[in-house]
């Protein structure tokens, strides 16, 4: 917004400054030396944006290759078998520790309290 307004500020002081003849002849003239540097600049400037295009694609189209590639690699060893086999197995797992009841949990696992030091006696 502050620069809106100090752009427009500086545009009508560029125009209140210029009479219409000097505003004509600039407008007309040509560019001064650096229109030359100035061309090759735009020019490395597409150039350079339609590389970084070509090579954004390319990168994601290899992407996309070697991600099917590797789906392949996993499927072709079977690790998606023993991985769903593994993924059941804990399911069932945790389905049958949900079913315990907490006195059944506290049975199964020892206690703190019963596991005390024992004396080692010396003859």
């Amino acid at each position: 917004m502050i620069v809106e307004s100090m752009t427009t500020q500086v545009l009508y002081v560029i125009l209140l400054a210029l009479t219409p003849t000097e505003r004509w002849s600039a407008a007309k003239h040509q560019f001064g030396a650096s229109s030359a540097v100035e061309g090759w600049l735009t020019a490395f400037a597409i150039v350079a944006l339609i590389t970084a295009v070509i090579l954004i694609i390319w990168l994601s189209a290899e992407n996309r290759c070697s991600m099917e590639r590797l789906k392949r690699e996993v499927a072709g060893l079977g690790l998606t078998v023993a991985i769903e086999e593994l993924r059941q197995e804990i399911a069932q797992m945790m389905s049958m520790m949900s079913q315990q009841t907490p006195a059944e949990a506290s049975e199964e696992m020892p206690s703190e309290e019963s596991e005390e030091p024992v004396a080692i006696q010396k003859d």
